[in-house]
């Protein structure tokens, strides 16, 4: 039987693999995608849980969209990684800010041990102005930990 929070997590899923297929292939994450991404995932939360925490996951959308900005300011990643973190956000309620930002850092820090493994198995060296690491792969990667790890699922431990 297929629950609420399965249909939950297989729709944020499918959205995320699109985001971190798109950031690979094109190194751009398009905006109809994060806009998509946020809207779906605020009428899911608020139907299958309600009011509540259709409104917690807009505030958590609000403060992960202050801090992704402020990421990209510093030149850390781009502007559609920081929408793409910001559309996934409104998925979660606000109280699991800090595990999925924990869940994506370390998600990033794997992505780019990988991206540095590639250059250096293809003989390059990495120099400025190369093509950036994807890091939408990384919040697509934590975001889908984070929520296989929802102990309604009982798939990852919480």
């Amino acid at each position: 039987m297929i629950t609420p929070a399965f249909a939950l997590a297989a729709v944020f899923v499918l959205f995320a693999l699109t985001g971190a297929i798109y950031d690979i292939r094109t190194r751009r994450i398009p905006n109809w995608l994060n806009a998509a991404f946020l809207v779906t995932g605020l009428v899911m939360v608020t139907a299958l849980n309600g009011w509540e925490a259709g409104l917690s996951g807009l505030g958590h959308f609000a403060g992960a969209l202050v801090a992704a900005m402020l990421i990209f300011a510093l030149k850390l990643w781009g502007g559609g990684d920081a929408k793409f973190y910001a559309a996934s956000a409104a998925w979660f309620p606000i109280a699991e800010a800090l595990g999925l930002f924990v869940s994506i850092a370390m998600a990033g820090l794997i992505v780019a041990l990988v991206w540095l493994l590639i250059y250096k198995l293809s003989g390059q060296k990495v120099k400025r102005g190369d093509k950036v690491m994807p890091y939408g792969v990384a919040i697509a990667v934590g975001g889908i930990l984070m929520q296989l790890s929802n102990p309604v699922l009982g798939l990852l431990p919480y």
